[in-house]
């Protein structure tokens, strides 16, 4: 399976050409470091312990920044102990330069480990057994 997942990012390199990206203004990709006490907890315990975690997270960044979190991943977070979440900025949107302070200061947050603008990934390709004529 290892090998199928590299063939297909070799193909993606190779054909580079054939993907388009592009950054969704306003949008980002939120995760924290890794809470070791999240760790030490087994079965619904640790269900438990990230569910608080993520709620106090969630609230750490609507408070201290002024996103809106549309979604946390409490499956990444139960295996890992990193809280992740989709969050939005209508002012970022809008204003490219608080956006630009937006991610700086994010990103300089002593207890977030990464912040990257959300992209949209397009594949350019058509269809096997279809022509461009019907699409």
């Amino acid at each position: 399976m290892r090998g199928f997942v590299c063939a297909i990012c070799l193909i993606g390199l190779v054909v580079g050409s054939a993907f388009a990206s592009e950054v969704v203004p306003g949008e980002y990709m939120v995760l924290f470091k890794a809470r070791e006490a999240v760790m030490d907890f087994e079965g619904n315990d640790r269900n438990v312990a990230v569910s608080v975690m993520l709620d106090f997270q969630a609230e750490y960044l609507s408070v201290r920044y002024g996103v809106e979190v549309k979604n946390s991943f409490s499956a990444i977070s139960r295996s890992s102990g990193k809280g992740m979440f989709f969050v939005i900025s209508d002012r970022a949107a809008v204003d490219g330069k608080f956006e630009a302070e937006l991610l700086e200061n994010m990103r300089s947050d002593p207890f977030i480990e990464a912040v990257s603008p959300n992209e949209v990934q397009k594949m350019i390709s058509t269809p096997v057994g279809t022509s461009k004529k019907g699409i």
